[in-house]
């Protein structure tokens, strides 16, 4: 599987501004930042494991958390 990032080029062949990700040759992701091209890149070719299963205890939320009430702290 080749994967790599460029410029995203419109359809009358002109580059854009925004930076594609293609895998094979076949255009899979489109995003606006070079940064944001390479992490989806890189999660193609090396697929790790998330943030909450690293955890200890994954799927804990906040003490005060109640279902379907949103939880933020105001000023």
């Amino acid at each position: 599987m080749k994967v790599e990032v460029t410029r995203y080029l419109k359809p009358d062949g002109y580059a854009s501004r925004y930076w594609a990700v293609l895998v094979d040759g076949e255009l899979l992701a489109v995003t606006v930042y070079r940064k944001g091209a390479e992490a989806v890149a890189d999660a193609l070719t090396n697929p790790h494991v998330t943030t909450l299963q690293d955890s200890a205890e994954a799927g804990t939320g906040p003490d005060n958390a109640s279902p379907g009430v949103a939880s933020y702290r105001t000023r």
